[in-house]
C-alpha cells in the first residue's frame, strides 16, 4: 500500500504511513462522536509533529553532506528517510543515523525545561505529554536493531572492522533478540497489570506485537538488501536491459499502435515526448459498433522513472520500491535505450545470489 502525499519541505517529498492515517482518522473519529477528546486529538497532531522533525534532521544532515533525499515517510513510532545508500560510508551513516533520536532527545529537554514554568492546566499536559514521548521516540530509536536508527548506528560501528555484510549480520541477530524481549517482556508486563481489563491488557500486547512484527519486518528486509549488495555488486542495468517494449509517437493512433505492438510483440508501450518517457497505462476503448477511434490511441499515461544503464541492480530495485513501479526507463548519457523490468531483476538477483551463496536462497527477494 503506498503511502499518501501530504506535501514538500526544504524540496523534499513528505508521505503519511497508513498506520499514521489510520491513527489520525481514529482521532477525527472519536473528535466527532465526543468533542470533548479535543484533547486526545491535539496529542496525535503533536506526535505527528514531533516525528516529523526527527526524520527532517535526518534528511537535512544527509543533504549537507551530498546525499540525495527522496521522501520522508511518518510512522507513528518513527519513520523513514528514503535516500540513496550506495557507497554511503559507515561513518557518514553514522552521523545520518544519530542525529534524529538526539533530536527527539533535544526537543523532550526542552518540552521539560518548559514544564516548569508552564502553570497547571492543559497546556502543561500537553507540554508534559511532549517531553515524555520525545524522550520515549528518542530511546526507542537508540535501541540496536533494524530498522531503528539504533540498528544503523549499531552496523557502522561494527563496520570499523568488520564487511558490511557481516556487520549487517550481526546486527540483524541483535534486532531478533530485541523482537523477542519485546513480547516476552510485553506479555510478562500485561499479566503483572492490576486494575486494568482484559481488553486493555490485550490491547497492551496487541499493539507491542505489532511493534515487534515491524521490527522484524525491517531487520529481514535490510538482511535480503545486504545480500543483493554483496553478491551482485558486479551487475549493472546494462546487464538486463530490455528491448521489448513498443515506442510510439505522441499522438500515434489506435491503428499505428497495432501495427507496432504486432511487429515488436509487447505489451508495453512507452511514449517518447521530448526528452521525458512515459508509460501508457490505458487505451482508448472502441467506438461505437466495434469502429476504431480516430483520436490518439491512448487515454492515460504516467512519467516513467529512469535509472542509468552503468548503475548498479540493486540501485534499480531500490528506485522501483520507492517510486512504487516496476518498470524503469534505461538512460545512457542522457539518451532512452531500453527498459529494465522489475520481474526480470529480482528473477536475476535471487539466481545470482544463489549461485555465490546457497545458504541465501531463503533471503532472496520474493517472486513478485
Amino acid at each position: 500500500m503506498d503511502s499518501p502525499y501530504i506535501g514538500n519541505v526544504f524540496g523534499i517529498k513528505v508521505q503519511l504511513h497508513w498506520t499514521f492515517v489510520v491513527l489520525l482518522l481514529l482521532g477525527l473519529f472519536l473528535l466527532a462522536v465526543t468533542p470533548a477528546l479535543i484533547y486526545l486529538f491535539l496529542v496525535i497532531v503533536l506526535l505527528f509533529v514531533c516525528v516529523f522533525i526527527h526524520e527532517l534532521a535526518h534528511s537535512i544532515t544527509a543533504k549537507r553532506n551530498g546525499i540525495n533525499i527522496k521522501k520522508i515517510v511518518l510512522l507513528p513510532i518513527g519513520g523513514a528517510s528514503v535516500m540513496d545508500t550506495d557507497d554511503i560510508a559507515p561513518e557518514l551513516e553514522y552521523r545520518i543515523s544519530v542525529v534524529g533520536p538526539l533530536m527527539s532527545m533535544f526537543l523532550g529537554f526542552v518540552f521539560g525545561v518548559m514544564v516548569v514554568y508552564i502553570p497547571a492546566g492543559i497546556v502543561k499536559q500537553l507540554v508534559q505529554f511532549l517531553f515524555l514521548i520525545n524522550i520515549l521516540l528518542g530511546a526507542f530509536n537508540f535501541i540496536p536493531g533494524f530498522p531503528l536508527d539504533g540498528g544503523r548506528v549499531f552496523r557502522s560501528y561494527l563496520q570499523r572492522k568488520r564487511s558490511y555484510l557481516r556487520a549487517t549480520q550481526i546486527t540483524v541477530k541483535a534486532s531478533n533478540v530485541v523482537v523477542v524481549l519485546l513480547i516476552v517482556g510485553t506479555i510478562i508486563y500485561a499479566a503483572a497489570l492490576v486494575n486494568y481489563s482484559l481488553f486493555e491488557k490485550e490491547f497492551i500486547v496487541f499493539w507491542d506485537v505489532l511493534i515487534a512484527m515491524y521490527l522484524y519486518g525491517g531487520a529481514k528486509a535490510e538482511m535480503q538488501n545486504a545480500y543483493m549488495k554483496e553478491y551482485t555488486s558486479d551487475l549493472h542495468v546494462k546487464d538486463v536491459m530490455s528491448s521489448n517494449y513498443a515506442a510510439v509517437e505522441k499522438n500515434a493512433s489506435m491503428e499505428q499502435l497495432y501495427k507496432i505492438m504486432m511487429r515488436e510483440r509487447t505489451h508495453i508501450i512507452i511514449i517518447k515526448d521530448g526528452g521525458s518517457i512515459r508509460l501508457v497505462t490505458k487505451l482508448q476503448p472502441q467506438g461505437a459498433f466495434g469502429k476504431l477511434p480516430s483520436t490518439t490511441a491512448y487515454e492515460a499515461s504516467v512519467p516513467l522513472p529512469s535509472v542509468d544503464w552503468n548503475a548498479k541492480l540493486s540501485k534499480a530495485l531500490e528506485m522501483m520500491a520507492t517510486e512504487n513501479i516496476g518498470l524503469l526507463a534505461v538512460k545512457k548519457r542522457g539518451k532512452f535505450v531500453g527498459i529494465v523490468l522489475g520481474q526480470h531483476l529480482e528473477y536475476v538477483i535471487a539466481l545470482r545470489m544463489a549461485k555465490n551463496n546457497p545458504n541465501a536462497k531463503k533471503n532472496a527477494p520474493e517472486k513478485a
